[in-house]
């Protein structure tokens, strides 16, 4: 393989989405369902509150009158989140020991290293994007800028559950059933196979420390240290797995920003189609009437033959099909 065929969109494209991806927990969890599109927006419908998908009709036709439910639609344009990097002949005159150059082993290894890099990044922001689905504000790189209020899009209320960690009197168990029955009510009886709350370390500690769930988290973080486990990684407590997610990232304005915001923690009801990631296909000519995929790469011969211009991006839109059955608790 010469030098000219590592950098075709095609052998690129491939070699993204072969290289493995950074740990995430929600994108680990696969709560979200993968759908991919050939358009650049997506259409969803929202009947009392609760969002489904609209499915393409042909314009002469009759929109679906069925039932006396009072319907919104919204159409979200897909993010696009691209990353490029550069380069430089002098880092591809490379040769492995006791091989031929030509055969551009070295080679693809650099490009590989740098794409690499780009899909780190680009898989990060993804999972950010994820995090604000499960909150219900999905923010830009920035971490202060909204890209969609799930909430104000579709006219329902954000619930917040404030627990006072500060009362030892406080029945934690209580609000958070609570919180639980909300979520239930507002799903309209879906399933829930599993209940999840991502917190903050700081949401974390008040939580396993206080009085009422203190003997319950001693004796189950003795038996998890019994058998190695690590104590952050999930405790059940009122039917709920609470675990610590604390990530931070630095945010293109140079600031650190938490996933999950100190003092808070996300209950998520692990149900189906209530999360969903839609992807778009790339803005590139040979993406053209094709279903999005997850990663996409290309590359540019510089000017004067310099080395190469290197791109990846995804475009993908993650939400939450019914905003209004999330639930944030607060610490106080």
């Amino acid at each position: 393989m010469n030098l000219a065929d590592l950098f075709t969109p095609s052998t690129l494209t491939k070699a993204i989405n072969a290289l493995p991806k950074p740990p995430t927990v929600l994108g680990d969890k696969k709560i979200f369902k993968v759908i991919p599109v050939k358009t650049l927006t997506v259409t969803i419908e929202s009947i009392n509150g609760k969002l489904v998908l609209v499915s393409n009709t042909d314009r002469r036709g009759d929109p679906d009158v069925k039932g006396s439910s009072k319907r919104k639609r919204r159409t979200f344009e897909i993010p696009h989140l691209p990353k490029s990097a550069t380069i430089l002949p002098d880092e591809l005159n490379v040769q492995a020991f006791g091989e031929d150059a030509s055969q551009g082993t070295e080679q693809a290894k650099v490009i590989n290293d740098k794409l690499q890099s780009l899909k780190n990044d680009i898989e990060t922001t993804k999972e950010f994007h994820r995090v604000g689905a499960i909150s219900g504000i999905i923010l830009d790189a920035d971490g202060t800028t909204v890209i969609y209020n799930l909430f104000d899009e579709f006219g329902v209320t954000q619930k917040n559950i404030n627990i006072q960690f500060s009362v030892d009197a406080t029945d934690i168990r209580k609000q958070v059933l609570d919180g639980k029955r909300h979520a239930q009510k507002k799903l309209g009886g879906a399933l829930v196979r599993e209940w999840v709350a991502y917190c903050s370390s700081t949401y974390f500690d008040a939580l396993t420390s206080h009085p009422n769930v203190k003997q319950a988290y001693a004796n189950w973080q003795a038996a998890e240290d019994r058998l190695g486990g690590d104590n952050r990684s999930g405790f059940t407590h009122a039917g709920v797995t609470w675990i610590e997610y604390e990530v931070e990232v630095m945010a293109t304005n140079g600031q650190v920003t938490k996933f999950i915001p100190d003092g808070k923690a996300r209950l998520v009801p692990i149900t189906d189609d209530l999360f969903a990631t839609y992807l778009a296909p790339a803005n590139y000519n040979e993406a053209v009437n094709t279903l999005g995929l997850d990663i996409y790469a290309k590359a540019e011969e510089r000017k004067m033959g310099k080395g190469w211009d290197l791109e990846a991006q995804s475009n993908p839109l993650s939400v939450c099909t019914a905003p209004d059955a999330l639930v944030t608790f607060t610490a106080t």
